[in-house]
C-alpha cells in the first residue's frame, strides 16, 4: 500500500484509500495505549469448542446467553488450567460451564456446545475499533456512514488525526511532513497512554 505506484495515482482518489488508512491508524492507537474496550458478541455452532474475537485483544470477560435469554457469567480459567481437562473429556451438552482463555483473543467453550446459539457468547475486554465502529443494541455491526464517529475517546482523536496525516505523508513521499506528522503523533499517543494509565485502564 505504500509508494507511488499506487497512492499519487488516479487509483489515489479512491476514498477508501482514506479510509483504510484512518482504520488503521486508530486500530493501532487502541493497540499501543489500552484505551478503548470493546464488547463483541459471537454465535455458538454446535460441536465447536474453540471461537475467536479479533477486535478483542486482550479478553477481560466472557458470558453466555442461557435458556433465559440473560447473559450468565461462567467459571473463567487459563487454557492449560487442569480444571478444563475432564469438562473437555465430557459429553457435548447445551450450555456451557467454563470457558479457557486461548492466548490473547481465543476462548474455548467446556463442555462442547450441543447446539447452535445465535450470539449465545458475549466477549469483552481491550478492543482495537475494527471494520465497524457502531453495533445495534443486539451487537450486530452496522455500515460507517459519514456520521459515524469515532470510537476511541476524545482525548485520542487528535492522535488519530495526526496518525492518518503522518501515514498520507509516507505515501506521497514527503519527508518533511514524515518528520513533522510523526512527532506530534508520538507527542499525542503518549498523552492518550498517560490519560489511560491514569484512569486505570491501562492493562497489566
Amino acid at each position: 500500500m505504500l509508494g507511488r505506484n499506487y497512492f499519487g495515482t488516479d487509483a489515489d482518489r479512491d476514498p477508501f484509500g482514506l479510509d483504510y488508512i484512518i482504520k488503521e491508524s486508530a486500530n493501532q492507537i487502541a493497540r499501543n495505549t489500552d484505551c478503548l474496550v470493546g464488547r463483541r458478541y459471537l454465535s455458538i455452532v454446535a460441536g465447536q469448542t474453540i471461537y475467536a474475537s479479533p477486535d478483542i485483544y486482550k479478553i477481560r470477560a466472557t458470558r453466555l446467553l442461557d435458556a433465559n435469554g440473560d447473559y450468565v457469567q461462567p467459571r473463567m480459567y487459563n487454557y492449560g488450567d487442569q480444571i478444563l481437562i475432564p469438562l473437555a473429556n465430557n459429553s457435548p451438552q447445551a450450555w456451557g460451564e467454563a470457558i479457557g482463555i486461548r492466548g490473547m483473543n481465543e476462548i474455548a467453550i467446556y463442555p462442547t456446545p450441543l447446539n447452535a446459539i445465535t450470539n449465545g457468547v458475549m466477549v469483552e475486554g481491550y478492543a482495537i475499533p475494527g471494520e465497524y465502529w457502531v453495533y445495534d443494541s443486539s451487537g450486530n455491526p452496522l455500515p460507517n456512514t459519514d456520521a459515524t464517529e469515532c470510537p476511541l475517546p476524545v482525548v485520542a482523536h487528535d492522535c488519530l488525526i495526526y496518525g492518518v496525516l503522518a501515514d498520507r505523508a509516507m505515501q506521497m513521499m514527503d519527508p518533511n511532513g514524515m518528520q513533522i506528522f510523526k512527532a506530534q503523533y508520538l507527542d499525542r499517543l503518549g498523552q492518550v497512554e498517560s490519560y489511560a494509565a491514569m484512569y486505570m485502564r491501562r492493562t497489566v
